[in-house]
């Protein structure tokens, strides 16, 4: 009778644990949606009373094996709580230690804190195990770049890039080790027989891009960058009105630099200008919650997507707030306070 007891009492203990982890499980994943949203969003938009009180412990790691840790340390990154950040990527690495996007992250840390021994180990083991992601060959090649005075790294950088060659077929893997070479090197020398052999390997390719590479490499500039030269040829698609090439390049453009919000501008209105609505409002958003511009811009072209959607309420509250901010089209010369009457007030 007693060991009756005891099994109902072990039976039902079981029950409730497996009760309390499934409501666990179920609230965690509930907010996990919304980190996971702003992590492939490259936002911010879940406030600090979200993610400061969702546990991280248990669960550890989200449906797609991403440790919460890495996503919260995102945030803190985003408020400058670098060394709070960097504890919890220390502990990511642990609860999921076969994805690289922890490592990256470091690396990119310890680059910014020009920690350039601790960046090179981290962005080299991101690459060497997942060397075929975008974002772990750039920070691995910027690193390689910064360490160009203080060891022998092109040999290194060439057997990165012969890795990747083997790898898959990607302008962007040549634009990259190209430009890199050319820092590290210093001697068009070498760089130019790598530029004739990226026009045969890629003959459909705008010419546009590598050409202007190719002139500043002979110019002798080192005052250039990847960024600079995709930003420059989506500017110049834009003022062509060529919206799809110039949201291309503006997207590229991004890939070398995450911080100007401008690009990110030029390409929420590139969305806009060629019909793409959804990825618009979406840029927009990203837009208006990562950067909070003081210029009026993305509120004024937000506005009137909205008003051309049918969300005139919606649409003027944003042609207010343009107007409040005195916005007017440096092209254009229209002024949004004239926009906002005549669509939202006169009507």
């Amino acid at each position: 009778m007693k060991s009756k007891n005891i099994f109902k009492i072990f039976i039902v203990a079981f029950l409730i644990s497996n009760v309390f982890v499934n409501i666990k499980a179920y609230q965690s994943s509930y907010f996990q949606a919304y980190l996971l949203y702003d992590f492939n969003n490259g936002s911010y938009i879940v406030p600090y009373e979200i993610y400061n009180k969702l546990d991280d412990n248990f669960p550890n790691i989200t449906q797609t094996t991403l440790p919460i840790k890495f996503l919260k340390a995102r945030y803190l990154l985003n408020i400058d709580s670098i060394s709070q950040a960097k504890s919890l990527l220390y502990d990511a690495s642990k609860a999921n230690p076969h994805i690289m996007a922890v490592e990256n992250m470091l690396a990119d840390i310890y680059l910014m804190e020009n920690n350039l021994d601790s960046a090179y180990l981290f962005s080299k083991l991101a690459f060497s195990k997942m060397p075929n992601v975008d974002i772990h060959r750039n920070t691995y090649f910027t690193v390689l770049r910064s360490l160009k005075d203080s060891m022998n790294v092109e040999s290194e950088l060439d057997n990165a890039f012969m890795r990747l060659k083997n790898l898959r077929s990607s302008q962007k893997d040549w634009y990259d080790y190209i430009y890199s070479k050319s820092i590290i090197t210093d001697s068009t020398a070498t760089v130019i027989p790598l530029i004739n052999q990226f026009k045969e390997r890629f003959p459909n390719e705008d010419p546009k891009i590598i050409n202007e590479l190719e002139n500043r490499i002979e110019l002798g500039s080192q005052s250039y960058t990847l960024f600079s030269l995709f930003s420059a040829m989506g500017d110049d698609y834009f003022m062509k009105e060529d919206y799809e090439n110039a949201s291309n390049y503006y997207e590229q453009s991004i890939d070398y630099n995450q911080d100007n919000y401008i690009i990110y501008e030029n390409l929420a209105i590139s969305y806009d200008l060629s019909k793409r609505t959804d990825m618009a409002l979406e840029m927009y958003d990203l837009v208006l919650n990562n950067f909070k511009p003081t210029n009026g811009r993305v509120e004024f072209y937000k506005g009137l997507l909205l008003v051309r959607l049918g969300e005139n309420e919606l649409g003027c509250n944003y042609l207010r707030e343009s107007s409040n901010k005195n916005y007017v089209g440096s092209n254009t010369k229209i002024r949004a306070s004239e926009v906002y009457v005549a669509l939202c007030v006169n009507n």
